[in-house]
């Protein structure tokens, strides 16, 4: 992987392919510090503006993040949105990544104000509160709040929500997954979310609540929370005109 002078592409967008091919192969790792704009000079002979301009292209890209007086790294590799209605280890095993679940808790519970609006019940009537922590490849990509009205699936209590999909308990029992409606917003992590995510306090995280219906009657209602340098959205509009 060397520069090619003669070529018509510039050298920083050559320096910038040879930096993402170095860490598609492994010589940069996820997490890992890459070298300094010093050693980089000095490999390729080119200068520090040069070098500047490839690294802050790949930092504007996701690809490289910049640590104040600590240097340049690797960014973790993105999980990409999941499908409304496809499970999580179905997800990430298609991007190729090893998922796992832990199940922090899973309680019946009265249900709030928040709860009963989003769920359209009455606060006389039982939850069933699943509290998940998904990860991929070892490292926490999302922390998940999810609230469905006991009387809709009372056998989610005997299931290993560790290895088994709500969603398929769900189609089981006889409801159809129709729709979704979400709100997706950027919050800074607390110290529970810090904690949980292993992300520093401060850091941005995305928020996203969601409703899920089956035949224009909700089923459940979730809470999750994605570190916002591990996760990216991806969405796509068609014109009706």
């Amino acid at each position: 992987m060397k520069l090619d002078e003669s070529s018509p592409i510039p050298l920083y967008y050559q320096l910038e392919n040879i930096i993402k091919r170095r860490i598609e192969i492994g010589e940069y790792k996820s997490g890992e510090r890459i070298p300094s704009l010093n050693q980089l000079s000095e490999e390729f002979n080119l200068s520090k503006a040069t070098i500047s301009k490839a690294v802050g292209n790949l930092i504007e890209e996701g690809i490289l993040y910049r640590e104040r007086g600590q240097g340049t790294f690797v960014s973790e590799e993105k999980v990409k949105d999941f499908t409304e209605f496809k499970g999580f280890t179905e997800t990430m095993l298609a991007e190729g990544k090893k998922p796992s679940t832990k199940v922090l808790s899973q309680d019946v519970i009265s249900p709030n104000e928040l709860i009963c609006d989003k769920l359209m019940i009455n606060n006389n009537q039982k939850v069933i509160l699943t509290v998940r922590l998904r990860i991929a490849d070892d490292i926490p990509v999302a922390f998940e709040k999810s609230y469905i009205p006991y009387a809709l699936a009372p056998g989610l209590l005997k299931l290993d929500l560790a290895k088994d999909s709500i969603y398929q308990h769900l189609r089981e029992e006889g409801y159809t997954l129709t729709k979704t409606i979400q709100e997706i917003e950027a919050i800074e992590a607390d110290k529970e979310l810090s904690d949980i995510l292993k992300v520093k306090q401060g850091k941005a995280v995305l928020k996203r609540r969601r409703v899920t219906l089956s035949n224009d009657n909700p089923v459940e209602f979730s809470l999750s929370f994605y570190p916002g340098d591990r996760y990216v959205i991806t969405t796509e509009s068609v014109s009706t005109t």
